[in-house]
C-alpha cells in the first residue's frame, strides 16, 4: 500500500496579542519514516495493468493476422496503423520485435507471433517512490505449450502508462530467484550500482563480449552456458557453410535503452537488457537462395552480392550477490530478426 502523506496541523490564532509569557505554539509532528519504500502497486492495480497491456497486444495481433490473411498492396500501411495502437502500451525492444513478427506472419502465419498470456504466476512489484518504475511478471504458460514468459513493464513518469518493454521465453530447468514478499516489494537496482556481483550495465556489456569472443572472452566464466549463445553460434556456422568463398561477419552491441533490474531476496538482481546483432554476408561469384524469416523481411529469396540481417535479442539474467562465486544464470531470451537488407 502507498504511505499516506503526513498530516499538517496548523495553529490559527484569532485576535489578541502574544506576550513573552504566552504558551508556545504547537508544532507539526510528521509521520514516522518507513525504513523501506512500500510496493508501488496494489493487487488491483497490478491486475488492471497486465490486463490492459495484454488486451492491447491481443487486439493488435488479431488485426495483424487478419491483414496478413487478406493480403493486398497496402499491407505495410495497415501494419503502420496497428503499430500506432500498440505504441500506447509497447515500447523499446517489445515494439520493434512485435512489428517484425507481424511482417513475418505474412509468410509464416500465426506461429511467427509470440503469444503473451494475460495470466500471471509471479509478479515482482517495485518498492520505490521514484520514477521510472519497472515491473516484472512471470506469465502463465501459453496455450501453445511454449515456455512461460518474463515480461518487463516500465512506467517512465507518474502520469504515464506502464508499457511492455520486453519479453523473454524462460528456459526449461532454470529457476527464477526468490524475491521479496509481496507486502515488501523489490527494490529497483540502478544501472551502474546495486548490491549484486555485477551492475546491470556490466552484465550486458560482459555478455556482449562473450558473444563477440566466445570462450576467449575474459568474462566467459561469469555466465552459465545458454541456448541463445548456442543458437547464434550455430546460425553463424550455417551461414559460413552456405556462402562458399564469401565471408560472414557479426557484430554485437548493447541495446540503446535499458537495462532494467530489481533486487532479489539474497541481495542479487534480476537484470533484463537487450542486444543488437548484425550478421553481414558478402558473396563472391555466387548467388544465395534464402527462405523463411530472412526472405520475408527482405522481400525476395535471392541474393547476389551481400546480405545484412539485423537481430534484436532480449535477455534476462539472475545475478548473484556480491561476494558469491556462483556464475550469472541466463534465465531466458527472445531472438528476432527485425530488418534485412541486401542485393
Amino acid at each position: 500500500m502507498r504511505r499516506r502523506p503526513a498530516t499538517l496541523v496548523a495553529a490559527l490564532v484569532l485576535g489578541g496579542v502574544l506576550t513573552s509569557c504566552a504558551a508556545p505554539l504547537p508544532e507539526p509532528t510528521p509521520d514516522a519514516v518507513l525504513a523501506e519504500a512500500p510496493p508501488a502497486l496494489g493487487p488491483d492495480q497490478l491486475g488492471r495493468i497486465l490486463g490492459d497491456v495484454t488486451g492491447v497486444v491481443e487486439q493488435a495481433d488479431t488485426a495483424a493476422l487478419a491483414a496478413a490473411a487478406a493480403g493486398g498492396d497496402d499491407l505495410s500501411g495497415q501494419l503502420d496503423q496497428i503499430d500506432t495502437g500498440l505504441a500506447t502500451r509497447l515500447t523499446g525492444p517489445a515494439a520493434q520485435m512485435r512489428r517484425a513478427q507481424y511482417v513475418l506472419a505474412t509468410q509464416g502465419g500465426a506461429d511467427a507471433i509470440t503469444t503473451v498470456p494475460a495470466g500471471a504466476q509471479t509478479v515482482i512489484d517495485p518498492a520505490t517512490t521514484t520514477w521510472p518504475r519497472v515491473l516484472m511478471v512471470v506469465t502463465d504458460p501459453p496455450e501453445d505449450l511454449q515456455a512461460p514468459l518474463l515480461l518487463t513493464l516500465v512506467q517512465e513518469a507518474p502520469r504515464e502508462q506502464y508499457q511492455l518493454w520486453s519479453w523473454e521465453r524462460l528456459y526449461g530447468g532454470v529457476e527464477m530467484p526468490a524475491t521479496m514478499q509481496p507486502d515488501h516489494g523489490s527494490a529497483p537496482v540502478p544501472v551502474n550500482g546495486g548490491p549484486a556481483a555485477l551492475t546491470p550495465q556490466d552484465v550486458i556489456g560482459h555478455y556482449v563480449d562473450v558473444l563477440t569472443n566466445g570462450d576467449a572472452s575474459q568474462y566467459a566464466g561469469e555466465f552459465t552456458q545458454d541456448p541463445l549463445r548456442v543458437r547464434i553460434a550455430e546460425q553463424r556456422d550455417a551461414w559460413k557453410a552456405a556462402i562458399g568463398k564469401g565471408s560472414v561477419t557479426e557484430t554485437y552491441t548493447p541495446g540503446t535503452t535499458g537495462p532494467w533490474a530489481l533486487e532479489t531476496a539474497d541481495g542479487g538482481a534480476i537484470v533484463v537488457g537487450s542486444v543488437e546483432t548484425v550478421t553481414t554476408l558478402t558473396l563472391v561469384d555466387s548467388t544465395l537462395t534464402i527462405a523463411d524469416q530472412t526472405a520475408a523481411l527482405l522481400g525476395t529469396n535471392t541474393v547476389k552480392k551481400d546480405l545484412a540481417i539485423h537481430w534484436l535479442s532480449t535477455v534476462a539474467f539472475a545475478v548473484p550477490p556480491a561476494g558469491s562465486t556462483d556464475p550469472v544464470t541466463v534465465l531466458g531470451a527472445e531472438h528476432v530478426p527485425v530488418q534485412v537488407t541486401g542485393s
